[in-house]
């Protein structure tokens, strides 16, 4: 007999309504970050080196990035209700993030939640021996250089625990591991990512319409995966 479902949740453009890593992004970058987004929309650079190569252009001042994104930072409707749902059902919730990552848990408390989340998987961004920022990757996968966090990998552990995976995300990005999962929840750029590829999923602007999700059954999915995550990292 399986779990209940596990929720593998974005935090950029998911549980909060604005991409924070890209809002600092555009707003701290100018046209170097417009260079380097060509490169990323272009899929000729991933995620990581995204990151990487934002990181540099950034002022290193994290008191400042920080007062910049609790500034910006709104959670999405119906995320309340939501913990409440998955607390109820004997459902986890964890963050995986592929964003700058030091915000999210100061966010999550902020509004009261940060002892709500099962698990946080994020980057880390600290102050290099240059003086500027870098992007530190702690669950990267070792051989692929696309993502900053595999979050494949997260899903699978979630499977091999026994709980059918629902994903939930918002980006391009999220799409190697919402592959992966029993059942995604997409908007924005991943529900486009899944039209292209055939792929269901179910719609959704808040969490309200993550409630009326029912459990899906564990499923094997490595013939939609875009990704390998037990393996090199890299399949497509």
């Amino acid at each position: 007999m399986t779990r209940s479902a596990a929720y593998l949740v974005d935090f950029d453009g998911t549980i909060t309504t604005k991409d924070l890593s890209s809002e600092l992004a555009f707003f701290f970058g100018g046209d170097r970050y417009l260079e380097v987004e060509a490169l990323y929309r272009k899929r000729k650079i991933g995620i990581r080196e995204w990151l990487i190569n934002i990181a540099r252009i950034l002022p290193p001042d994290p008191d400042l990035l920080l007062s910049k994104t609790l500034e910006w930072a709104t959670i999405r409707s119906g995320f309340e209700q939501f913990i409440a749902h998955a607390r109820e059902q004997g459902s986890p919730v964890v963050i995986a993030s592929d964003g700058f990552g030091f915000y999210i848990e100061t966010i999550l408390e902020k509004y009261g939640f940060l002892d709500c989340i099962d698990r946080i998987y994020a980057n880390r961004t600290v102050l290099g021996a240059d003086g500027l920022l870098a992007v530190r990757t702690p669950h990267a996968h070792p051989l692929c250089p696309v993502c900053g966090n595999c979050k494949a990998i997260h899903v699978l552990k979630l499977k091999e625990a026994g709980y059918p995976v629902i994903y939930i995300g918002d980006g391009s990005n999220d799409r190697f591991g919402a592959f992966w999962s029993d059942h995604i929840c997409a908007r924005d750029s991943l529900a486009n990512v899944c039209r292209e590829h055939d792929i269901k999923f179910s719609p959704w602007v808040d969490f309200y319409d993550i409630i009326k999700v029912d459990k899906p059954a564990i499923t094997d999915r490595a013939d939609r995966s875009l990704c390998c995550p037990m393996g090199s990292g890299i399949k497509k």
